[in-house]
C-alpha cells in the first residue's frame, strides 16, 4: 500500500518538463540498446571472434571510467539543458558516421574506436540528466518519485532494447541497427529541446576554475559527507554482483545445453527485475526506502550464491529475477545523493559517482568472463555474489545509521 500523500508516477508525468526527459530517455535509451547489439553482431559475422563481439559492449563502458569524473563537470559550467541536447546531436553525428563505414572493407579497431568516441558524450548526458531532475521537480518526493520511474524505464529500456536489437538485426540488419540509433538521438534532442525551459548554469559565473580543480572538489563533496559517502561506495560495491550474472548470462545457458533465446532471457532477467524492485520500492515512504538501501543490497546477492549448485536455467531465472528485484534500493540511493547535494556541484558528483561504477562494471565484465572460462559460468556468478556481499559487509561496518536517518527526514520532509 501506497504511503497517503506520497507522490507517484502520475503525479511526475503530470510536470511537461519531466514528460519530456522521460521520452528522451526512452528514445535514446532504446537505440543504444539496439545499436550494442547491432555493433556486436557486425563484429562477430566480420571477425567470428566471440572476445571482439564482447569487446564492443565492454568498450560501451571505457568512455565512463575515464570520462565521467572530469565530463560530468560540464553539467555545472553549462547549462544542463544544452549539454543534453548537444551530447545527443554529437552521438547521432557519430553513429551515422559509424554507420556508413561499417563495410566489409573498415578495420574493425576503427569501428571500435568510432562507438568510444560516441560513447564519450553519454559521460556529461548521464551527469545533466540526473542533476537536472531536482530542478525539474523541486519538491524532494516528487524528484524521489521522478528518480523511480527513470530508474523503471532504464531497466525495462534494456530489456526491450536487447529484444529489439535482435529483431531489427535480422530483419534489416546491422548497419540499419545503426540508423535507428541515430534517429532516437534526434529524437531525444528534439524533446529536450522542445520541453525543458532555459536555466542558466547553476555555478557562479564569477568562479574561474580548471577541470581538475572541479574534479577535486567533486572527490570532496563526495567522501567527506557521511552519507553520501556510504551511498556511493555502496553503489560502486554492488556493480559487482549486479554486472556479473548479464555477463556470463549467455555462457551459462550454453553450458547448460539451451540455446541463445534462454541466454538471452538470463541476460534479461537481472534488469526485469530491476524494474519491478524500482517499482515496488518507490511505493514506500521515502525515509522507509532510504533505510532499506543496506538490507536490499544484502538481499540481492543472497539468490546469486544459491547459482553454486549450477541450477539448471530455469531455476537460474528465477534466482537471477529475485536478485534483480533487490536491486530497487538504487532509485532511493541515487535520489538521496543527488538531493543532498548542492545544486551547483550535482553534474561533478554524478560524473564522479558514473566513473567509478563504469569502472567497477567494466572490470566485472573481463573478469567474470574470465573466471567463467576458467572454471565455469555458475562459479563466476558465485563468486561476484560472494564478493559482492564481503563489500555490502565492509560498507555496512562503518554504516552512518543515523546520519542517513536525519538527512532523509531533513530532505524528504513533508512539504507545506
Amino acid at each position: 500500500m501506497r504511503p497517503p500523500g506520497a507522490a507517484t508516477y502520475r503525479a511526475v508525468l503530470r510536470n511537461g518538463e519531466a514528460r519530456g526527459l522521460v521520452v528522451a530517455q526512452v528514445a535514446s535509451e532504446c537505440g543504444d540498446n539496439i545499436a550494442r547489439v547491432a555493433l556486436a553482431s557486425l563484429v562477430l559475422a566480420r571477425t567470428d571472434s566471440a572476445f571482439l563481439a564482447v569487446l564492443a559492449f565492454v568498450v560501451s563502458f571505457v568512455p565512463a571510467v575515464f570520462g565521467s569524473a572530469v565530463l560530468g563537470t560540464a553539467a555545472d559550467r553549462l547549462p544542463r539543458k544544452v549539454v543534453m541536447v548537444v551530447c545527443d546531436l554529437a552521438r547521432a553525428v557519430v553513429v551515422a558516421v559509424l554507420a556508413l563505414v561499417a563495410v566489409d572493407g573498415t578495420p574493425v579497431w576503427v569501428l571500435l574506436l568510432l562507438l568510444l568516441l560516441a560513447e564519450t558524450f553519454l559521460a556529461p548526458f548521464e551527469a545533466a540528466q540526473r542533476a537536472i531532475v531536482p530542478d525539474v521537480l523541486p519538491d524532494a518526493r516528487l524528484a524521489l518519485a521522478g528518480f523511480g520511474l527513470m530508474r523503471v524505464l532504464n531497466q525495462v529500456d534494456q530489456v526491450l532494447g536487447i529484444l529489439l536489437g535482435g529483431v531489427v538485426v535480422v530483419l534489416v540488419g546491422a548497419r540499419t541497427g545503426l540508423l535507428v540509433d541515430v534517429g532516437s538521438f534526434c529524437v531525444s534532442a528534439m524533446v529536450l529541446a522542445a520541453t525543458l525551459r532555459w536555466r542558466r548554469a547553476t555555478r557562479d559565473q564569477g568562479e574561474h576554475t580548471t577541470l581538475l580543480h572541479d574534479l577535486r572538489d567533486g572527490w570532496r563533496l563526495v567522501f567527506d559527507v557521511p552519507a553520501v559517502r556510504a551511498l556511493v561506495l555502496l553503489a560502486w560495491s554492488a556493480a559487482v554482483f549486479v554486472i556479473a550474472p548479464e555477463a556470463v548470462a549467455l555462457a551459462y545457458a550454453r553450458a547448460d545445453g539451451a540455446d541463445p533465446a534462454a541466454g538471452a532471457a538470463l541476460m534479461a532477467s537481472l534488469p526485469a527485475g530491476a524494474a519491478v524492485g524500482a517499482w515496488l520500492v518507490g511505493r514506500l515512504d521515502p525515509v522507509r526506502q532510504v533505510r532499506a538501501v543496506l538490507p536490499l543490497a544484502v538481499v540481492g546477492c543472497l539468490p546469486l550464491l544459491a547459482t553454486a549448485v549450477d541450477p539448471p536455467w530455469q531455476v537460474a531465472l528465477g534466482l537471477w529475477l529475485l536478485a534483480g528485484a533487490a536491486q530497487g534500493f538504487m532509485v532511493p540511493l541515487m535520489s538521496t545523493v543527488n538531493l543532498v547535494t548542492p545544486a551547483g556541484s550535482r553534474g561533478r558528483v554524478n560524473g564522479l559517482a558514473g566513473a567509478g561504477f563504469a569502472t567497477v562494471t567494466a572490470a566485472t565484465f573481463l573478469v567474470a568472463g574470465a573466471v567463467a572460462d576458467l572454471t565455469s559460468p555458475a562459479v563466476a556468478v558465485t563468486s561476484a555474489a560472494a564478493l559482492g556481499l564481503l563489500l555490502v559487509g565492509v560498507a555496512g561496518h562503518g554504516w552512518p545509521h543515523g546520519e542517513l536517518r536525519r538527512t532523509a527526514a531533513r530532505v524528504y520532509a513533508e512539504q507545506p
